[in-house]
């Protein structure tokens, strides 16, 4: 999952929504020097990257889209995830995108001293472009996907994503729908038993 999907998996936890922000950046002895609170952000990260990454539904839609981006199949579900996260997000939370969206930026704002470089630098990008928010449009995953294809070290056709999203829009609806009642089931256990520890 994308962002917004690790930042709503966090709840109003501050500390695990920190470190499920940092989670991708956080590397090696990194993770021992972070307060236990943030660490449970960064293990609650990458517990749901490897639920996702091995979830069957987002193997049939990484395989939907694997002739169009090759490796990078798994990054684009990711994002386009996150796009029916946030154009349906009143199913989801209570406040709407926007104010949650900068709840959310003020929160990491005020901690941004205890984030690695990398993390640091994408809030400023995130911040500045509301990333959170314009993952309601299809406009905004262009955006972010072009970027992101500028960053890639192969070709990675990420910059017709757009395009491909509103092809298969139909096909990777259902499997979002399939999908995050799942994750947000798992989130929540695995929540418990980072607390539990």
């Amino acid at each position: 999952m994308n962002y917004l999907a690790h930042l709503y998996l966090s709840g109003a936890d501050e500390d695990l929504l920190l470190g499920n922000f940092i989670g991708d950046s956080i590397r090696g002895d990194q993770f021992e020097r972070l307060d236990p609170a943030v660490q449970a952000g960064v293990s609650l990260h990458r517990s749901i990257d490897r639920f996702t990454d091995s979830h069957c539904v987002v193997g049939r839609t990484k395989a939907l889209m694997r002739n169009d981006f090759g490796r990078y199949a798994a990054v684009v579900a990711d994002v386009f995830f996150d796009h029916f996260l946030a154009r349906d997000w009143r199913d989801y939370h209570p406040v709407a995108l926007p104010e949650y969206a900068s709840h959310i930026y003020r929160t990491l704002a005020s901690r941004l001293q205890q984030c690695p470089p990398r993390s640091r630098r994408f809030f400023q990008y995130m911040v500045r472009v509301d990333v959170l928010t314009n993952y309601a449009t299809i406009k905004g995953i262009e955006d972010v996907l072009c970027k992101m294809a500028q960053r890639a070290r192969f070709a990675s056709g990420m910059e017709q994503a757009g395009e491909v999203l509103r092809q298969r829009y139909d096909a990777l609806e259902k499997y979002f729908l399939a999908f995050f009642p799942e994750l947000t089931a798992f989130a929540d256990r695995e929540i418990d038993r980072l607390r539990n520890d």
